[in-house]
C-alpha cells in the first residue's frame, strides 16, 4: 500500500539560502501526524510545498501514490484533495463567512449562485464545529478565534485526503480546542490524514500518532508518540537540553504601584478595576471573549470606557489615543501580528523602529542608527532572518512575533502589556522570551501577560488575574495559581 503522502529528498532554498536539505516525509492514511521544529526549521514551507503554494528545487512527491510534478497548482492539489489551514488567516474581511468557505466554489441553481444551499452548507459545517456563527456575518465583524474556526470550517469544505493545519488551537479557548481535537479524531477514523503543526507539546501527546522533527531544514527524528516524552521532543527540535521555567514570587514592594485602573465599565466591561506594581508579571486569565484584550485596549486608549479611571504611578492620566499611551511609558504587543502588529509590506529594520519614531517624533530618521537598534533587538531575540531591509511578512510567523516584541523593547516602556507573547513561538525561542521578560521585570518594568496557553500563565506569571464575561473573578497568588482554580474562575459566569 503506498503512503497517503510521501515526500522524498524534497530540497528548497530562498534567497539562496538552502531551507530544506533533502527532507523526507511520509503520511498514511487516518494518521495523525505532528511536525515539529524550530521557528525556521523548515515546517512551513515544507507543507506549502506539499500545498503548491512554493515549487521546490529537487525532489519528489507522491499523494495516494500518483507522483505529483512541480507544476500542480494550489487549486489543483486543493481538487486532489490536500487543504491547509494557514497560521495566519487567510480570509477576506469583507465578504461573509459563507462567501468565504465557498469562494470560487460556490454552488449554482439554474447558472446562479445558490446563497440558500451555500449558507444551509456553511451552518452545517459550523455546527460540527460547535460553532453558532451566522454565515451571513462578515469576516470583519468576527472574533479572531471565530475567524480561525471559519478557517477550519473552509478546510473540512473540501473533498480531503489531507489537512495540514498550521499552529490550529493558538487563537482557540480549551472548550474549542476540545471540539477541534473531537473533530481531528472523527475525521482520522474516516481515513483522512491530519499534518499537524504545533509547538503547544502537550497537544501533540494528546492527539497525534507520530511526530516528525526538523531542525536547521534538515529531518532529524521520526516518533511513535507514545515512545517519545514532550522534554524529548523539544530536546530533539533544538539540539539540546531545554529548561522549563518555573513562576517566582513576588518580591518586590508590594506598595509600588505603577498602574492601577479603578472601576472600568462600558458596554461589556463590568466594574473592573486591578493594581499591579513594579517588578510584577501579573498574567490576565479566562476564556476567549472574557474581556481581557478589551480592558488592555481601553488601558491603552483604543476602546473608551463609559465610566473609570486609569492611574500610573500614582497620577490619574487620560489615555485618549495610543500616541499618548506610548508617551506615557504604556507598550502594547497585541495579539494579531498581521493585522495590527507589524506592517507587512515593509523591512524588519522598519518595523523594528516603528515605534521609536512615534514616541521620538521621528528623531530616529538616520538610517544607521536605526539599523543599529535593529540589530542589537534582533540579535536580543535570535531572530532568523537574512537581511534587515527583507520584508517582515517574508519571516517565519514565530520571528514575525519577535519582531513585535522587539519594537517594544527598543522604547523601552515601563509597562509592557504582551497580548499572546509566544504564540506560535517554539520551546526554545519561548524560553528565550521567558526569560527576556524575568529580566526585564527584575529591571522594574511591569509586565502584562494575556495568555490563552495555561502552561504560559503558570510558567511566568508572578500573579494570575481571571476574567469571565467582562468582569474580574479572581485573584490569585502563591499557591493559589493552579489550573484547576484558574479554569473555575474563568467559567463563572458562563452557561
Amino acid at each position: 500500500m503506498p503512503y497517503l503522502v510521501e515526500m522524498k529528498n524534497v530540497v528548497k532554498s530562498f534567497f539562496g539560502v538552502q531551507v530544506l536539505n533533502n527532507v523526507d516525509f511520509t503520511i498514511d492514511k487516518g494518521e495523525v501526524m505532528a511536525l515539529c521544529g524550530e521557528n525556521g526549521a523548515g515546517k512551513s514551507t515544507l507543507m506549502k510545498i506539499l500545498a503548491a503554494l512554493y515549487s521546490y528545487d529537487s525532489g519528489d512527491i507522491y499523494l495516494d501514490g500518483e507522483y505529483l510534478s512541480n507544476k500542480v497548482t494550489t487549486l489543483g492539489m486543493q481538487q486532489r484533495g490536500v487543504s491547509m489551514i494557514h497560521q495566519e488567516l487567510n480570509l477576506i474581511d469583507t465578504l461573509t463567512v459563507a462567501q468565504n468557505i465557498f469562494l470560487t466554489r460556490e454552488p449554482l441553481k439554474n447558472g446562479v449562485i445558490d446563497y440558500k444551499k451555500m449558507r444551509h452548507d456553511v451552518k452545517e459545517l459550523l455546527e460540527m464545529l460547535d460553532q453558532n456563527i451566522d454565515p451571513n456575518e462578515k469576516i470583519e465583524n468576527l472574533k479572531i478565534a471565530q475567524k480561525q474556526m471559519v478557517e477550519i470550517a473552509k478546510s473540512i469544505s473540501f473533498n480531503v485526503k489531507v489537512i495540514i493545519m498550521d499552529e490550529p488551537t493558538s487563537m482557540l479557548s480549551p472548550k474549542e480546542t476540545d471540539v477541534l481535537f473531537n473533530l481531528i479524531r472523527k475525521l482520522s477514523a474516516s481515513g483522512i490524514g491530519i499534518i499537524y503543526i504545533s509547538h503547544r507539546l502537550q497537544e501533540i501527546k494528546q492527539v497525534c500518532d507520530k511526530v516528525t522533527i526538523l531542525r536547521d531544514g534538515y529531518l532529524v527524528a521520526r516518533k511513535n508518540v507514545s515512545e517519545v516524552s514532550e522534554q524529548e521532543i523539544a530536546n530533539l527540535m533544538v539540539g539540546r537540553e531545554v529548561q522549563s521555567s518555573v513562576a517566582g514570587q513576588y518580591t518586590g514592594d508590594e506598595n509600588d504601584v505603577t498602574i492601577e485602573v479603578r472601576g472600568v465599565s462600558d458596554a461589556f466591561l463590568k466594574d473592573v478595576s486591578f493594581k499591579a506594581r513594579k517588578g510584577e508579571i501579573v498574567g490576565f486569565s479566562g476564556l476567549v471573549g472574557s474581556g481581557r484584550s478589551e480592558l488592555m485596549e481601553f488601558i491603552f486608549g483604543i476602546r473608551k470606557s463609559q465610566k473609570g479611571e486609569l492611574i500610573l504611578n500614582g497620577k490619574p492620566v487620560k489615555i485618549s489615543n495610543p500616541q499618548v499611551a506610548i508617551k506615557e511609558g504604556l507598550g502594547f504587543a497585541t495579539e494579531d501580528r498581521h493585522s495590527t502588529g507589524l506592517f507587512l509590506i515593509r523591512s524588519i529594520r522598519e518595523n523594528t523602529n516603528i515605534i521609536s519614531q512615534v514616541k521620538y517624533k521621528g528623531v530616529i530618521n538616520n538610517e544607521q542608527k536605526r539599523k543599529k537598534n535593529a540589530s542589537e533587538i534582533l540579535e536580543q531575540l535570535n531572530v532568523r532572518f537574512h537581511s534587515q531591509l527583507q520584508l517582515v511578512g517574508s519571516l517565519s510567523g514565530g520571528n514575525q512575533q519577535k519582531v513585535i516584541f522587539g519594537k517594544w523593547l527598543l522604547v523601552d516602556s515601563n509597562i509592557l502589556i504582551l497580548d499572546e507573547p509566544t504564540r506560535g513561538i517554539d520551546v526554545g525561542a519561548r524560553q528565550e522570551i521567558y526569560n527576556i521578560i524575568n529580566n526585564l521585570a527584575d529591571e522594574g518594568k511591569t509586565i502584562i501577560i494575556i495568555s490563552s496557553d495555561m502552561t504560559e500563565i503558570l510558567s511566568i506569571c508572578h500573579r494570575v488575574i481571571v476574567m469571565s464575561e467582562g468582569r474580574i473573578t479572581a485573584d490569585l497568588s502563591q499557591d493559589d495559581r493552579t489550573e484547576e482554580k484558574i479554569m473555575h474562575n474563568a467559567v463563572v459566569y458562563t452557561s
